[in-house]
């Protein structure tokens, strides 16, 4: 993992690498970056397809929450995932959220609170992510 975030520091790439699922998988996150500007970070650097990502986020609590429901990526809300946080963070807020973001979009789609684990992955085909 060292020689790992030496490479990356070299190539100017300010981002920690983390091993997640035992071992199997490596995630790169942007140092000082929103999840937002990941996304994008990932397409214009790296020519990710945006198209073929899905990003899950929680009912309420993110910061980012605007900036991640839109765009060409598919969105799972997570109802009651942060719900404690919505009187703290968007009370501010002097707009209904529906008049930012498209909830009727093709690419985002809500599970109801404590949804099953195959429900979630029924949600990920049903916006055209995973195929039977």
């Amino acid at each position: 993992m060292k020689e790992l975030r030496k490479f990356l520091r070299i190539q100017a790439l300010r981002c920690h690498p983390i091993y997640c699922q035992n071992g199997t998988r490596l995630n790169v996150i942007p140092v000082l970056a929103s999840r937002s500007q990941a996304l994008r970070y990932l397409y214009v650097r790296w020519g990710f397809e945006l198209s073929k990502m899905v990003v899950f986020v929680g009912e309420c609590g993110d910061t980012d929450y605007e900036g991640l429901l839109g765009g060409l990526h598919k969105s799972v809300i997570l109802k009651g995932v942060g719900s404690s946080a919505i009187n703290q963070l968007h009370n501010n807020r002097s707009y209904p959220l529906s008049d930012v973001i498209p909830l009727d979009s093709p690419n985002i789609v809500e599970a109801a609170e404590g949804s099953s684990g195959a429900y979630i992955q029924a949600l990920i085909e049903k916006v055209g992510y995973l195929t039977g």
